[in-house]
């Protein structure tokens, strides 16, 4: 079993009696500790990828027996158009509303039922959020941006990358360790905001390397128009 320093983190060997890194004292009791915090990690990393495998399954189940629904919302490719990034909703989402259910249906069954609204609430809202994973979808092309959200009731946005004025990015502390955000796309007429991205800053980052990608073609087809207006009049 590999032994690392309770105070730096350097890997010692097997029978060293000081960290060379740093030159504190070997101590067996903290490696011990240090090779159970790091088994109660694996633990719960792998607790959280069952989960979200969990989730993946039963939403990919949901969606097909709506596939009918969602075909009315496909595509229609333009020419030479290309999907650079496809972001869906991280299972995130779907963790505050769980604890809130099943915190309610313990404290129901032992209060016997007085808190049953309150379950039937935490149930209602675990549904919307479910429902959100499952039918929210923000694309983005080399020309546009489609956005798409609700199932029965249904939200699209759709906007060519140089009718994009800007796009913003933010998450908070618990979007930062499982990896979502909120992303902003600001067209001139309105401002759409998508919540629980997955990958969220790639997507940003993406989103924004294509309007730098827009405006410089813009650029140059305005220089090509004025060269040949130029040509013309010569």
């Amino acid at each position: 079993m590999a032994k690392f320093c309770n105070n730096c983190g350097q890997k010692l060997e097997d029978d060293a009696a000081f960290c060379m890194e740093c030159g504190t004292k070997v101590d067996d009791s903290g490696i011990k500790n240090n090779f159970k915090s790091s088994i109660n990690k694996e633990n719960i990393n792998a607790s959280m990828n069952k989960l979200n495998d969990s989730i993946d399954r039963v939403s990919n189940d949901f969606n097909d027996s709506f596939s009918n629904l969602f075909d009315s919302y496909n595509i229609n490719m333009m020419k030479d158009e290309k999907v650079i990034r496809h972001s869906q909703i991280h299972q995130g989402c779907l963790y505050a509303p769980l604890i809130v259910v099943g915190l309610t249906f313990f404290f129901m069954i032992i209060t016997f039922f007085v808190l049953f609204p309150f379950f039937l609430l935490a149930l209602l809202w675990l549904f919307i959020r479910f429902i959100a994973y499952t039918s929210n979808d923000l694309i983005l092309t080399n020309k546009r941006i489609f956005g798409k959200t609700g199932l029965i009731s249904t939200t699209q946005m759709q906007s060519p990358s140089n009718k994009i004025n800007s796009v913003a990015f933010n998450n908070g502390i618990i979007g930062k360790l499982l990896g979502y955000g909120t992303v902003h796309v600001v067209t001139a007429s309105t401002i759409y905001k998508f919540r629980f991205i997955r990958d969220g800053q790639t997507l940003y980052n993406d989103i924004f390397q294509q309007l730098e990608q827009s405006e410089k073609e813009k650029l140059q087809g305005q220089a090509e128009a004025i060269a040949n207006a130029i040509a013309k009049n010569n």
